[in-house]
């Protein structure tokens, strides 16, 4: 049941929205699904049209996409920017994706702003005027996505390999279409698509939350009542013919690390070997202890990382693996891989691995049932694909009732070697694509197959509960008895803010070895104890934090405790893990190229703070990675759990109690130690600086940004206040240089806070010719709001977008543990998420401008520049001169 994301493909997570769901069809066919949910004051509004990439023809590939992206510019009544203003002034936001079977239209923002999201949906849905300039200023956007994603392996290597599987199959096209397509698309082909597909009787509307059924039909009926159904066109989606012999290809491109996929051709969604091959993905490669990690990634150190995924759409799809690696390890990985794939066709998975993956994948619904646009993005996606919005009751039947014996025959049916697409991308990708018998000798001896017969297929606020112990842990405990999760965190200030240069990147070190070893359990051990619960447990580090995370199923919330608690206090930091880990390091700091935009972060982070940790990077640097030894890593990390600053938050399906009482229990008996000091303050350089990387990529990326200010400033409101006005889709920068100028693909300002001061800037990717005119763009915008107040109508719309935000962002149990901890962390107190909501309620255009005045110093700056060369101009030629002429 895996579905086939936006432009590149990624494996999303199941979800689940349970029954309680309420459905009816008006005279003209929309459909309309409604949960009501009144845990958050929350309300998600879908739009999923039963249209996709796969349903364009041929010249027009991409026009679904462009739709994603015009239905939100203008209506008959509301101008361009005016539904994302509109949206983000009620406190939520809106946003498309597209697919190859549907493009879906979703908005989530505060219940009590239901009736004006949907009035917006329903405007865009039926009256988008797409104007020719706006349309032609979004082509160009469009472009630049196209010229992203080319910069980018992964996706590279998946275009390809969805091209070479699907030959006749219309899932061969990119859902962003073609460079040629893209140019060619025009107003009347864009509106010739829309007014085939984007009717009624093609769309259902799925709302989610905090709003009465009742409320919901009788707003619906309102909205789209009047609106003609039509005939569908045919689709013509043609069959692909079997895949008779293996297909393999190589891209070369200017990165550091190879991206190596294999993918078999595999049935639909709807087809019985669905779920087993949902199973055997996990079992291959979904989580820590699985086969092909710990074989491939743990053990031999074949790949730096290595995932699998079942795309089973609304037609036949395709099994992926994905690997990142050496291009001098993959022959020997891929020999690995492919013994691996042929055990699974030859011999039964264990009933344990059975197990977890049937735990994990159960567990994956009951995650998404968290948030009111999880549920609905899985009722919506049933009803389109199954026509039956509760079909995750079908799949969790299935589920429990496949066998080993069902995981072992689709393993036989699809894993054959003329059933395979090989694609390799990266640098001499040519030399290093395996050879034909290489991929196929492994594979060559099926085992016979037998397919089986044909199979069917709101409350008040909880408490929060705190207790400081005697050596001075803090603990907060938070019930939340709506889904039977448990979040758990450990935090404490560290991250980078605590490294020197000669111990950058230790932090991010330790953290990736809490996990891999402690004082019962080794590796491998504890991976299978982590996937046993179906749980998740992992280390963090950041700019000013360090931690652990944890993840349970509520009813395994004490042997859940118990494990998060030794990783917590007894990782053993083993020598061989601790080698392994430095050589994973190493490596990622090779490939940082790879990822332009990061690599400007990087540099922008490093220009404006020469002299203080803010301007180290959270992976290090080859020397003080290569110096690290396992006994600096272990005392370090001692350090790091001095009590007085160790924070830890619980929030979930629990008896506070009694976990108060376990948590001291161990935690209690924390020693004293010294804790790591913090930097002496850096003054801000007064002064402009510009520094520029050159990349051999199709897009360039800068961030520009000036001093911005600490976690703890009473300021801190009106700078995301800032932020809010400057960013997002009803933004200014958004608006005037992406939306007016069409300068930028993706452009954003954020205000960095940290515990010392941070940042306040802007990111911006665009075309190489334009970063002048951008960077110009950008520091008139500044200059803007330095000069002129905003009015009171802008500044109530971002914040009714800050605080409708707040809101949506915490909606699970792990964003709220996370609120608890580092509010506790960096001494904002538990109640610090309700002062910052009310000092959002009290910032001025007077208090904006002062802060625009005070942060915005144009003239003393930091430009940090990601990029291509610039291409040499060429020297005019010379003018003849009319003959004896001097």
């Amino acid at each position: 049941m895996r579905t086939r994301g936006d432009v590149s493909i990624t494996p999303p997570r199941l979800g689940g929205a349970g029954s309680g769901c309420e459905s009816f069809t008006l005279p003209n066919g929309l459909h309309v699904i409604v949960r009501e949910d009144h845990f958050a004051s929350v309300v998600a509004l879908q739009a999923w049209v039963k249209v996709g990439a796969a349903d364009e023809e041929e010249p027009e590939a991409g026009v679904a996409h462009v739709h994603e992206h015009m239905l939100f510019k203008g209506t008959a009544k509301r101008g361009v920017g005016q539904i994302a203003a509109e949206v983000e002034s009620s406190g939520g936001n809106i946003n498309a994706f597209t697919t190859a079977d549907h493009t879906v239209y979703h908005l989530v923002l505060a219940g009590r702003h239901f009736a004006t999201g949907l009035d917006i949906l329903a405007d865009a849905l039926r009256h988008s005027t797409f104007d020719a300039t706006e349309l032609a200023r979004e082509l160009k956007v469009v472009m630049e996505e196209w010229k992203r994603s080319e910069d980018m392996p992964v996706s590279r290597g998946y275009t390809e390999l969805f091209r070479r599987a699907f030959t006749a199959h219309p899932y061969g096209r990119p859902v962003i279409g073609w460079k040629k397509t893209i140019e060619a698309l025009d107003r009347k082909k864009v509106l010739s698509f829309f007014h085939r597909w984007y009717v009624p009787n093609n769309i259902v509307l799925v709302v989610v939350g905090d709003v009465s059924p009742a409320l919901v039909r009788e707003q619906v009926t309102k909205a789209f009542a009047d609106w003609e159904g039509a005939t569908l066109p045919v689709r013509q989606r043609p069959t692909e013919p079997p895949q008779r012999a293996l297909v393999r290809t190589a891209i070369n491109m200017p990165v550091q690390e190879h991206q190596w996929m294999l993918g078999f051709r595999v049935p639909s969604g709807h087809d019985p070997d669905a779920v087993p091959l949902d199973l055997l993905s996990y079992i291959l490669a979904g989580g820590e202890s699985t086969r092909l990690v710990t074989q491939l990634e743990a053990q031999k150190e074949l790949v730096n990382s290595i995932s699998a995924f079942a795309y089973t759409p609304q037609d036949p799809g395709v099994f992926v693996f994905l690997a990142s690696l050496e291009g001098a390890k993959i022959a020997a990985a891929t020999a690995e891989l492919l013994a691996a794939l042929a055990h699974t066709r030859t011999e039964l998975v264990t009933r344990a691995e059975l197990t977890r993956a049937r735990g994990n994948l159960e567990s994956e619904f009951v995650y998404r049932k968290e948030t009111m646009q999880g549920q609905a993005r899985l009722l919506g996606y049933s009803q389109c694909v199954f026509e039956d919005p509760n079909y995750e009751g079908r799949y969790l039947t299935e589920l429990a009732a496949a066998t080993r014996e069902d995981i072992q025959r689709v393993a036989a049916t699809y894993f054959r070697p003329e059933n395979m697409v090989a694609v390799l991308v990266g640098p001499d990708a040519a030399r290093h694509l395996p050879k034909a018998e290489q991929l196929t000798a492994p594979l060559a001896a099926t085992p016979p197959v037998i397919r089986p017969a044909g199979r069917s297929r709101a409350a008040r606020r909880p408490a929060v509960h705190t207790r400081t112990l005697g050596n001075g842990v803090r603990l907060v405990v938070k019930e939340h008895h709506a889904t039977p999760l448990v979040a758990f965190r450990a935090a404490t200030l560290g991250g980078l803010l605590l490294e020197r240069p000669e111990n950058n990147g230790i932090n991010n070190f330790i953290a990736g070895l809490l996990t891999r070893g402690s004082r019962h359990h080794s590796r491998e051990s504890l991976s299978r104890a982590i996937d046993s619960l179906a749980a998740n447990i992992d280390g963090f580090s950041g700019r000013n934090s360090f931690g652990l995370r944890g993840q349970f199923m509520a009813r395994t919330v004490e042997e859940g405790t118990e494990l998060f608690l030794e990783v917590l206090r007894h990782p053993t930091f083993p020598e061989d893990e601790v080698e392994k880990r430095r050589r994973e390091l190493l490596i990622a700091l090779s490939h940082r190229d790879d990822d332009p935009s990061s690599r400007a972060i990087e540099l922008f982070y490093a220009t404006h703070f020469p002299r203080h940790p803010y301007g180290m990077t959270a992976l290090g640097e080859r020397p003080s990675l290569t110096s690290l030894t396992r006994s600096q890593l272990s005392t370090y990390y001692k350090r790091l759990l001095a009590p007085n600053r160790l924070v830890v938050s619980v929030v979930g399906d629990l008896d506070a109690g009694w976990l108060l009482d376990r948590l001291e229990a161990e935690l209690g008996e924390l020693p004293a130690v010294r804790a790591l000091p913090r930097p002496l303050p850096t003054p801000a350089d007064g002064r402009i600086q510009r520094v520029t990387r050159h990349l051999d990529r199709q897009q360039a990326h800068f961030v520009l940004g000036m001093r911005g200010g600490r976690i703890t400033d009473s300021d801190r409101a009106v700078l995301k206040t800032l932020e809010a006005i400057l960013s997002r889709q009803g933004g200014r920068l958004f608006l005037e240089l992406r939306d007016r100028q069409g300068l930028a693909y993706s452009v954003s300002a954020f205000a960095s806070e940290g515990v010392d001061p941070g940042v306040f800037g802007v990111y911006f990717a665009c075309a190489p010719t334009v970063v002048e005119r951008a960077v110009a763009g950008v520091l008139a915008e500044l200059a803007r709001l330095r000069d002129v107040p905003v009015s009171a109508d802008e500044l109530g719309e971002a914040r009714k977008y800050l605080l409708g935000s707040y809101e949506i962002s915490l909606q699970t149990n792990a964003a709220q543990g996370d609120e608890l901890a580092f509010n506790e962390v960096y001494g904002l107190g538990v109640e610090g998420g309700d002062r910052y909501r009310e000092a959002l309620a009290h910032v001025t255009p007077a208090a904006i401008q002062a802060a625009a005045r005070g942060y915005f110093t144009l003239n003393a700056y930091t430009l940090a520049i990601v990029g291509p060369k610039p291409k040499p101009t060429k020297a005019a030629p010379a003018r003849k001169t009319a003959r004896g002429s001097r």
